[in-house]
């Protein structure tokens, strides 16, 4: 009997409960959004007329750098002077310098130290090596000069003048 009351609560319990449907709103996709107005392109460089170069070439160095002005070039770019004295020895006046190469290969060409004071010229004195010429190996190399001016030019300043164009031995 307890069995039979039991069973019968269960299906009332079962039997009694109450459902309720609730409606829930789906989102929609938002729609993709069309353009209304065509874009414009963008504007194109407007072509520059250049008329054709005519003649030569510039002509370039191992390294790369234009040959503008053939008798400078290389003692502008490659070529630095260090220790300059300018002294006197028996009634001489001599110049003792270090040209640095720093180009890839041996340079050959002259090299004057020209004197000046008011901007006028009063002495000269042109650089060379031990061989007697001015030949210029890549890195440091001593050079020495004797002054030819009438007058002493030790405290007068000085310019440098390349007196014959420097180029590559071959």
């Amino acid at each position: 009997m307890k069995k039979l009351i039991l069973l019968l609560v269960l299906l009332l319990a079962i039997g009694c409960t109450s459902q309720e449907a609730h409606l829930v709103d789906l989102v929609e996709p938002t729609p993709t959004p069309q353009t209304l107005v065509t874009p414009t392109p963008p504007p194109e460089p407007e072509p520059i007329p250049v008329a054709p170069i005519v003649g030569e070439g510039f002509r370039t160095d191992l390294n790369g750098l234009p040959i503008l002005n053939e008798r400078t070039h290389f003692f502008t770019y490659y070529l630095t002077v260090d220790n300059l004295r300018v002294y006197e020895v028996n009634g001489e006046q001599l110049v003792d310098a270090i040209i640095t190469n720093n180009y890839s290969k041996t340079l050959t060409g002259g090299l004057s130290l020209v004197f000046k004071k008011d901007g006028l010229t009063y002495g000269y004195a042109e650089f060379c090596t031990a061989d007697g010429g001015l030949k210029l190996f890549p890195g440091e190399n001593r050079v020495y000069a004797e002054v030819r001016a009438e007058v002493d030019v030790q405290m007068m300043d000085f310019e440098f003048e390349v007196s014959s164009a420097f180029v590559p031995e071959q």
